[in-house]
Formats: C-alpha cells, structure tokens, sequence
C-alpha cells in the first residue's frame, strides 16, 4: 500500500470491535481512513462504490448476521478482486484458516490472545504483508517437504510480479488482467513458481512466503 492516506474497510458487526481496529490501525498509521459495514451485503456495496475512492484493503470478520463462515470470505472476495483481505474472528481453528488463504486471505488475525500478538499481526497487514498464526506455519500437513531449499530459489521478474499478486489472494483471471497478459501465460508462470517452491497448492506457496522474507511489491 503505497497511498499517502491509506483506505480501510472493516467489516464486523461489533461497533467497538471496529472502533478498536480503527484505533490500532490509526496508531499504526495515522493517516489512515476508513470505511465501516456491519453486515456482507453492505461491505459488497462499499466495495462495488469505491472507484472514486479505492479500497485497500479489507478487515473481515467472518460471522456477520447475513453470512458466516468461508462463505463471507467467499462474497467479499467476488468483489474485492485485488485488495488485500485480513480474516478477524474469534476462532484459532487452524482448518479455518487454511480455507481462509484457498479464498483469497492474505492474514488471518485471531481475536483471542496477547494485545502484543494481534498488533503484530496487524502491523503485518497495514504493511502489506502475509500473516498467520505460528502453528499453522509449522503445521506439517500445510508445509512442503523441503522449505530450506527457499534461500537458494531464483524468479524471473515476471514471476515475481505474479507471485506478487498470488500473495495477495488473485485469482489467475484477476493476474492476468492485472499484468496484461494471458491466463494461459499465468497459468505457465504459477506452474514455475510452484515447482521453484516446490509446493502443490496455492496455500503452500503463501504459507511458504509468510515465513520468508516479504515479497517485494510495486503494484497498485
């Protein structure tokens, strides 16, 4: 996020749950602004009326009284095709969380636990970076065989653009769109990625890249 006065959207249906994220955000970033909805339906709408005033990025609680679950996600997503979208929820089920990045989740932020953990995880967030929580990273059922081979892994600067854009939860229409290029190239170049990272699924790679150095990232 490079904007001078970042533009949040939060979505939760808790009036002082949001007032606590603008806080932190805010403390974090003091230009920041924002957006507020307390159900799906209305965050949609701030999202599909934000061309004046693009969104950067999405604060989403799951459970929301027209939706919940993945499901929430899921409709955001729809609409929010390049934003980066942070899960907020009350649950620490690691199940979740990994459905959370197969939609399109770059971080999923517990409720529950330290203030000092949430505000690193938000901080992640504000600075456009992946987040998880630590035992999913080291859940063995998410992670490739062989993550020390990371150091050594050489992109082209296509891939990393697409990688880019992968660690933000685009889909590889909304990539291809986004970098002028074919879905069929996408498609090569996520192929390469994989097999550099040695993964098999979308959710490897981004669990792989959250525990490395960030992407670099020049994209709106």
């Amino acid at each position: 996020m490079d904007h001078q006065s970042p533009h949040y959207l939060l979505v939760d249906d808790h009036s002082l749950i949001r007032e606590g994220m603008m806080h932190a955000i805010r403390s974090l970033q003091p230009l920041a602004r924002f957006s507020q909805s307390n159900t799906c339906r209305s965050a949609l709408s701030h999202l599909a009326n934000s061309a004046a005033d693009p969104i950067d990025a999405v604060l989403l609680d799951l459970g929301l009284p027209d939706s919940s679950g993945v499901d929430t996600l899921k409709h955001v997503r729809q609409m929010a095709t390049t934003q980066r979208i942070g899960i907020i929820t009350g649950s620490t089920d690691a199940q979740l969380a990994l459905e959370c990045i197969h939609h399109g989740a770059s971080c999923f932020i517990p409720k529950l636990g330290e203030l000092d953990g949430f505000m690193t995880a938000l901080q992640a967030l504000v600075e456009g970076r992946l987040h998880f929580p630590a035992d999913l990273l080291s859940s063995p059922a998410a992670m490739p065989d062989s993550p020390d081979l990371l150091p050594s892994i050489k992109l082209t600067p296509r891939q990393k653009d697409v990688l880019t854009w992968i660690t933000r939860g685009c889909s590889n229409p909304v990539i291809a769109t986004a970098l002028g290029i074919s879905p069929e190239t996408v498609k090569l170049h996520v192929s390469a990625i994989f097999r550099a990272y040695k993964v098999h699924s979308r959710t490897q790679l981004v669990l792989l890249c959250s525990r490395q150095a960030p992407v670099e990232e020049q994209l709106p």
